[in-house]
């Protein structure tokens, strides 16, 4: 074995000791996306409770949102509120329980005036790249976040932010760990030129709207390729999942490979 790969091997040995060395995850401090070839990707096969985590996305439309509110749902399966920040005065909940998060667990918070808005930020028009803050709303759009963090109420939090400086995530960082609240965190593209304290990031991009032969089509949506490209340990597992955002519904499905690609027995009853 070269003196690279024995290193490299002893640099993986160590990680592992690492994360074996923090607390065990249970299924009180795990949650499920509800897809199985995203939890492949995590390093606890799941996502942690008490955690920032960012998705980074590439794409046009609303598309990575209905992705972070699908695997929310999870989360909302302990007591506790989703409270979604929203500076923009975009955010239209109506898809909501179609994702399966019951609207009287939503907690809809909206800093600021809604004249500050600019006019292509309107309900409907919104989108996970085309937004851009003021000062003034990003300014207040943090302030909420930050309590919201701290409250023991609220189970998870969600918001749209294009810049935050590093003073902000550590404290977005701190004040989780201390209330056991979740900060989801909508970015645009540029994040990923940024530096990043969250514990997971995900990068989510469009794919190919054409359906290949290998994979079972499960309905008439974007198809979206999800990757981790950022955990806090250290710890990632390589590859991706594909997903299709219904286009009518806001539904996320994911696109698993086809158990067999035998032809159906023709005379079979």
């Amino acid at each position: 074995m070269s003196s690279s790969s024995a290193k490299s091997l002893a640099v993986a040995q160590l990680r592992r000791q690492l994360l074996q060395s923090q607390p065990s995850a249970t299924e009180h401090n795990v949650v499920s996306t509800g897809f199985r070839t995203l939890d492949r990707l995590l390093p606890q096969s799941g996502l942690p409770t008490g955690a920032v985590i960012e998705w980074v996305s590439g794409g046009a439309g609303m598309r990575a949102t209905s992705i972070a509110l699908k695997v929310i749902a999870g989360y909302l399966k302990r007591p506790g509120a989703l409270a979604v920040v929203d500076s923009t005065h975009s955010f239209c909940p109506a898809q909501l329980e179609q994702l399966g998060i019951p609207m009287s667990r939503l907690l809809l918070i909206r800093p600021g005036d809604s004249s500050s808005s600019s006019p292509d930020n309107v309900s409907g028009s919104f989108s996970d790249t085309n937004y851009q803050l003021s000062s003034t709303q990003r300014s207040e759009a943090l302030w909420s976040l930050e309590q919201l963090a701290r409250c023991a109420g609220v189970n998870v939090v969600l918001t749209w932010i294009d810049r935050l400086s590093s003073t902000a995530q550590r404290r977005l960082q701190l004040a989780v760990e201390k209330s056991g609240t979740t900060v989801i965190l909508m970015r645009p593209s540029i994040a990923m030129n940024q530096t990043s304290w969250a514990d997971l990031r995900f990068h989510v991009q469009s794919g190919s709207a054409k359906p290949s032969a290998d994979v079972s089509i499960v309905g008439h949506g974007s198809r979206m390729i999800v990757s981790l490209v950022r955990s806090r340990n250290s710890v990632q597992r390589h590859g991706n999942a594909v997903l299709e955002c219904h286009h009518e519904t806001g539904d996320v499905f994911e696109i698993l490979e086809l158990a067999s690609a035998a032809p159906a027995d023709p005379t079979a009853v």
